[in-house]
């Protein structure tokens, strides 16, 4: 039988849960214990919002559920609504400060909202709570700008506190249930196919054009749920567990993902995402970006003479037996003196040359580079810290660390200048400049977060919010203007919320309104929040 079982309850003078938690406690029988029954903690409830006088129901801030009822006699939890009397004048709900942040949060939302993902969002995301809650993360994701502020207290001091009607704003700090839903496949399929089909109508051939390419997911605390997907249980999933992206060849958007154990590089995991996308978007890979780990003769022969005829494929070329990573070295040694073969992008300079070789036994083009500032700046590091070593070195020896820190092959299925295919490789490679595009990979969760499905739903969380900032930087592309500088100065602009549900802004100062202007939207002197809600949200205000 379950019971509920409190622990450091205070109550005011009236009655009211001032503090408290709370936890679900069965009690089961065991014969090798005295009195043959023992009580344990089925799940823990959180904070103690309301409890009835005999401790048998009442609402709870729980960590993983977020703000719910529970009634011990029914065994039965509820959800709690705006409006519900039990928590009527408890401050559950958004109840903003008088004086609050407007000028980044109101400037994001009418920006998504002339990109299309809001009606995007809202598609995906049918019921205004889950829809309120994307919405909380895509703000605080963006707007934060690399601060530590958590959701709950960026919301709660911003603008849009006053449009969160169905959850609690407290709840978004601990937000279990949000990342949860977001881990869902329904969600990453209802998100994508929303988005598609929006793109499609301002660019028909959106996704007809994709490249696959994947990076290694971060690996910044100890027993991550990636790594019981990969086989051996290691510890580091920095090798071990990766993410996928579909990306759209034109404009460089998220079109689809997976995660993969990363021991698992091989053609089925081509053809599975290769499948995935056909059958859920009607979306049609035609090139794939790939690193050294899905270098195999099942993989080139797949691109040459198999299915995959007709698509391209640029893998880098693994420095292990069966494949001429040193040979090739040999062969273009001769040739690394001409300038003839240089090249300069991003302030480096590149030796380069294309070969037409067999690998495995397929034809390929196999494309030797060496990138001279980095081959430089690693040998010299490199004969600092072994001097006596070095000078034990052969000339051939030397010669190769001369290059060694800057020298790669590419292997492909084009034909074309080393400069362009490297460009491409580069382009498409920097998946972190499209999943997080400030550099950073994930922001890790708490430990408390850690499972498998709440990590996969801060992924999908985290790839909408990139969306949303890859679009907002290519509106600012023209006007040169940093999104840091934007939100930054925006934020001085303040608002106060009137009674009547009419939010007052201030007057805008220059800069503030400059940075409207170069996103073409207007600063209002007042905004009726019903009405915005409606037009712009789509959602339906329920009170002032």
């Amino acid at each position: 039988m379950a019971f509920i079982k409190v622990q450091k309850l205070v109550r005011d003078e009236e009655g009211n849960v001032r503090s408290g938690s709370a936890a679900i406690v069965v009690t089961e029988y065991d014969p090798t214990i005295k009195g043959r029954s023992r009580h344990r903690v089925r799940e823990r409830l959180g904070k103690v919002v309301t409890l009835d006088e005999e401790g048998r129901s009442g609402v709870f801030l729980s960590p993983t559920r977020g703000l719910v009822a529970y009634d011990s006699a029914t065994d039965a939890f509820s959800d709690v609504e705006s409006g519900d009397g039990r928590v009527e004048g408890l401050g559950v709900f958004a109840e903003p400060e008088i004086h609050t942040v407007f000028g980044d949060s109101y400037l994001l939302l009418r920006v998504l909202e002339k990109s299309g993902l809001l009606a995007v969002l809202r598609t995906a995301f049918q019921k205004d709570r889950d829809y309120e809650r994307v919405l909380a993360h895509v703000m605080h994701s963006v707007l934060k700008d690399g601060s530590r502020i958590s959701c709950d207290d960026f919301i709660a001091k911003s603008f849009a506190s006053y449009l969160l009607d169905d959850i609690p704003v407290g709840s978004l700090g601990s937000d279990t249930a949000y990342f949860s839903m977001m881990g869902q496949d329904s969600s990453r399929l209802a998100f994508f196919r929303a988005f598609v089909a929006h793109m499609r109508k301002a660019d028909p051939l959106f996704g007809e054009a994709c490249y696959v390419d994947s990076t290694p997911l971060p690996n910044d605390i100890d027993d991550n749920p990636f790594n019981y997907l990969c086989r051996g249980g290691v510890r580091s999933t920095s090798t071990q567990m990766r993410l996928v992206l579909v990306l759209d060849e034109k404009s460089g958007l998220p079109v689809w993902y997976t995660i993969i154990a990363g021991n698992l590089l091989d053609l089925s995991t081509l053809e599975s995402t290769l499948g995935d996308v056909a059958e859920s978007l009607d979306i049609r890979i035609s090139s794939f970006v790939l690193d050294a780990g899905y270098a195999s003769a099942q993989v080139l022969k797949y691109f040459h003479s198999g299915e995959g005829a007709g698509k391209s494929l640029t893998v880098r070329m693994p420095p292990k037996k069966g494949y001429p990573y040193k040979s090739l070295y040999h062969r273009a040694r001769p040739l690394m003196a001409n300038a003839k073969h240089e090249f300069i992008r991003g302030g480096h300079t590149y030796f380069a040359k294309r070969y037409e070789i067999e690998v495995l036994g397929v034809p390929v083009h196999a494309y030797v580079y060496v990138d001279r500032d980095n081959a430089l700046s690693g040998s010299r590091n490199w004969r600092l810290n072994h001097e006596e070593e070095y000078e034990r070195l052969t000339d051939a020896d030397k010669n190769w660390l001369s290059v060694r820190f800057g020298f790669f092959v590419l292997i492909s299925t084009e034909a074309k200048g080393a400069d362009e295919l490297l460009d491409d490789y580069f382009g498409r490679t920097r998946i972190e400049s499209v999943f997080k595009t400030r550099g950073e990979y994930l922001d890790l969760l708490p430990l408390s977060k850690w499972s498998d499905l709440t990590v996969r739903g801060k992924i999908l969380s985290d790839i909408v919010a990139t969306i949303a900032l890859l679009q907002l930087r290519k509106l600012l592309a023209k006007s040169g203007i940093s999104t840091c500088k934007l939100f930054g100065r925006t934020q001085s602009l303040m608002c106060t919320r009137k009674r009547d549900g009419t939010v007052i802004v201030e007057v805008a100062n220059k800069q503030a309104r400059e940075f409207y202007q170069a996103l073409k939207v207007k600063v209002p002197s007042s905004v009726d929040l019903a009405e915005f809600k409606q037009r712009t949200l789509g959602l339906k205000s329920k009170g002032a």
